[in-house]
């Protein structure tokens, strides 16, 4: 017996799977909807919302006290500064491999 192709595998492959298809039965009925026949129940809320004035007592100021500030204005200072020596190294590669 030869072997048999791939063309030939992929063409029983097919025939498998469309034959399982084929065999399911076609749902040919709809689903049955079970209304309920319960009277309507009239809605009665669970909680109920309280209409409450805005509070004043809003911050809209940062309170930090100034050697915070500080140490991030340094942080910043420092990461702009390494920032500026990287892009600078990397024109001054560019010029010279360039």
């Amino acid at each position: 017996m030869p072997k048999k192709t791939k063309k030939e595998k992929i063409i029983a492959e097919y025939r498998r799977k469309l034959s399982t298809v084929s065999v399911r039965p076609e749902r040919t009925e709809k689903p049955e909807e079970h209304l309920s026949t319960l009277p309507p129940h009239s809605f009665t809320p669970t909680f109920t919302l309280h209409q409450s004035s805005p509070k004043q007592n809003t911050h809209d100021v940062l309170t930090l006290d100034p050697q915070e500030f500080l140490a991030i204005k340094k942080d910043l200072i420092t990461t702009l500064g390494i920032t500026c020596a990287i892009l600078i190294g990397q024109i001054i590669i560019w010029r010279v491999v360039g």
